[in-house]
């Protein structure tokens, strides 16, 4: 076999290497000064997210290797569904549409600023029910080849990017007054867009939505704060 053809394929192979990393959904709420003066007496449950995301995913990668063209390309609306990714391999005790709601269930424990603050699945008596929306987690990937299809693999062995993965998100969150049966706060949030270049001996982290959570969920906190309606 022709030798670079040969070094392609190993190229192709430690990429692929890479790509087998599994990952998993670990959470770590923000840090919080807790109020030490009046102890908490309000109850607060989180309901399980609605999902708002297009339900398809296309996974256009190989077409890297067809001659001319430059790369191959992936768009998820929603990631974990997908089998194939830039970076890593399956993604485990991941479902958005609880985990989100847990995340921010952490998150109100954390303050300090609630007399207990859960998830479930019903409104549990509490004084305030906490839901959510996903309305994006967009995963986009690509994979270059610079045209040369089999061959692009070798500038990747040179040092050249092997592709590129880009994770994006945005919730909105509402929080209800069971007592008056209103919605005394809702507000839609964004973290910052995620970029990284993919290189063959450096792959990048391409599940950052733990961390992404993690900075809107300050925002949404600091607004229920200074929102004191929902506290």
């Amino acid at each position: 076999m022709n030798r670079t053809v040969v070094a392609s394929l190993m190229a192709m192979s430690l990429l692929v290497a890479g790509c087998s990393e599994q990952k998993a959904w670990v959470y770590h709420p923000n840090d919080y000064q807790q109020a030490k003066t009046n102890a908490p007496q309000k109850v607060a449950v989180v309901l399980p997210f609605d999902d708002k995301r297009e339900a398809t995913n296309h996974n256009r990668l190989m077409l890297y290797l067809i001659p001319l063209m430059p790369y191959g390309w992936a768009d998820y609306p929603a990631p974990e569904g997908a089998t194939m990714r830039v970076a890593s391999g399956l993604w485990v005790n991941y479902k958005p549409t609880e985990e989100f709601a847990k995340a921010l269930a952490q998150e109100l424990t954390d303050t300090g600023r609630y007399k207990e603050a859960h998830f479930s699945f019903g409104n549990d008596n509490a004084d305030y029910v906490f839901k959510g929306q996903i309305l994006n987690t967009d995963y986009h990937g690509t994979m270059i080849s610079y045209g040369l299809s089999v061959y692009g693999p070798l500038f990747w062995l040179i040092g050249l990017p092997a592709g590129t993965v880009d994770n994006n998100l945005s919730i909105s969150v509402a929080c209800v007054d069971t007592h008056t049966n209103s919605t005394v706060f809702q507000k839609t949030y964004s973290a910052p867009p995620y970029h990284a270049m993919a290189w063959i001996y450096d792959m990048p982290n391409d599940f950052t939505y733990p961390d992404m959570l993690k900075d809107v969920y300050s925002q949404v906190t600091n607004d229920l704060v200074a929102n004191g309606k929902c506290m």
